[in-house]
């Protein structure tokens, strides 16, 4: 039977993935944290709720390699639900001393992906598959551009927009994504003209959500996981957009927080968090949740739009990791490397998947 160890498995988004796998897969689930009584109780829940004993709680400090080496001898892949800025390399040469593959939602793209650079000779040679950038963002756009690639003949544009509306964000986890936010965005680029450029002014781009969310301003910025997509797709012209948090002082006070680079290296980030705290308690306000949408075009004027929509920010974190997982369980994407998710799923199973796991799906 396959194991399965989530790394900060009785966090908010391990929490979600956890009920998830218990009812999709059948495997052990390791719930893996420093805190063990936490970890004991969340596994006890899950055992509970769905009449087995397949979960298990394991008490680690996993910013000590060794004891990642431990964990990991124990599981088949990890799943990497807890921050690891400043350890990404102790992770990646644990797993490959002990053959596990790796599937990484945190918000660090470049420290992920300089370490499996540095280490990709042994990753393939121990025959363990990594994927980075899971989730819905990093994650879903490139999974959302490769689907519209099965669904247009010919696709030459194609943009992605994200709306944020959040009930609540505690302070340390505000502060730990804007940290790790500046290796998250390229900067304000699209693709036209056969390069990524800065746009002509602001970029902006008008984008229509849907109920309740409506129509929406939308500013450019560039994931890691869009730069090779107008390659691999033929593209004349990509784009990724945010339309931000809903509310002009919580996007003025964020966009401020970016520009100066707040939190960059740690620089100011607990201060800064607790500003937007104040700014989301007092400003932010229905309706919540998260959506994601794609506007794709052919060469002909073919159009499809598609929205992936939730209620809840951290289900719609754990929907399409446990729709990859599903991949790599069956073997599907179990090949040695590195990879995207975006980059490696099969789209239209995953966006099936999803589908069934909750995610609501609206095509047109």
């Amino acid at each position: 039977m396959t194991t399965i160890a989530i790394l900060g498995g009785y966090g908010k988004a391990g929490k979600a993935i956890a009920r998830h796998i218990v009812k999709e897969a059948d495997c052990r689930l390791l719930i893996v944290g420093r805190n063990g009584q936490r970890a004991g109780e969340f596994a006890d829940e899950l055992n509970a709720n769905q009449s087995t004993e397949r979960a298990q709680a394991i008490e680690v400090d996993l910013h000590s390699e060794e004891a990642l080496y431990k964990t990991f001898r124990r599981c088949d892949i990890a799943l990497v639900c807890m921050r690891t800025t400043g350890f990404v390399e102790s992770v990646v040469r644990a797993a490959v001393g002990t053959k596990t593959s790796l599937l990484d939602i945190t918000l660090n793209p470049d420290e992920i992906q300089d370490v499996c650079l540095k280490w990709e000779r042994e990753i393939l040679q121990q025959g363990c598959c990594v994927i980075t950038d899971a989730g819905i963002l990093p994650g879903m756009p490139s999974v959302l551009v490769a689907y519209a690639t099965t669904k247009l003949e010919n696709i030459k544009k194609a943009a992605v927009g994200e709306a944020m509306r959040v009930s609540e964000w505690s302070v340390p986890s505000i502060a730990e994504f804007l940290e790790d936010l500046q290796s998250m965005s390229g900067g304000t680029r699209i693709f036209r003209e056969s390069a990524w450029q800065r746009p002509r002014g602001s970029g902006k781009r008008l984008m229509d959500f849907g109920s309740p969310f409506g129509i929406q301003k939308c500013y450019p910025y560039l994931l890691p996981e869009m730069k090779a997509l107008p390659e691999r797709f033929q593209l004349d012209e990509l784009g990724m957009y945010s339309a931000g948090f809903g509310h002009g002082v919580i996007d003025t006070l964020f966009m401020f927080i970016y520009l100066l680079k707040i939190g960059r290296g740690g620089r100011g980030a607990k201060p800064a968090a607790r500003v937007l705290d104040w700014a989301f308690r007092n400003f932010g306000k229905p309706p919540y949740g998260f959506r994601l949408k794609l506007e794709a075009e052919s060469a002909d004027g073919e159009r499809l739009e598609l929205i992936l929509s939730h209620d809840d920010m951290y289900e719609v974190t754990a929907i399409p990791v446990v729709a990859c997982l599903l991949q790599w369980l069956d073997g599907s994407i179990k090949k040695p490397g590195v990879y995207m998710m975006g980059h490696i799923v099969e789209p239209v199973r995953l966006m099936e998947d999803m589908k069934r796991l909750g995610m609501a799906v609206d095509i047109r």
